[in-house]
């Protein structure tokens, strides 16, 4: 990933898209600190789906570690569905 300064990104805006668009990422920097990354919006878009799809396996973690113990073992799913039902 190349790195390059606000002032080059400014200049060379519609160079690095055409560039990002050709799957190239840029970090972009102000006076030597990193603020932002320049990357094809396909790249973006699957991150947040993974970090949706980590929450999601979170909860149902947190969830299923919140369930009280029988004798043995730790409520399986069947057995919750099962407990709401009367026939």
């Amino acid at each position: 990933m190349k790195t390059i300064g606000v002032f080059e990104a400014k200049t060379h805006l519609s160079q690095l898209l055409t560039e990002v668009e050709n799957d190239r990422e840029f970090i972009i920097q102000r006076r030597g600190k990193n603020i932002a990354i320049l990357q094809p919006y396909h790249q973006h878009k699957a991150a947040q789906m993974k970090k949706k799809g980590e929450q999601i396996i979170s909860a149902f973690r947190e969830i299923r570690n919140s369930q009280k113990t029988t004798g043995k073992d730790k409520l399986t799913v069947k057995e919750l569905i099962n407990s709401d039902r009367k026939w």
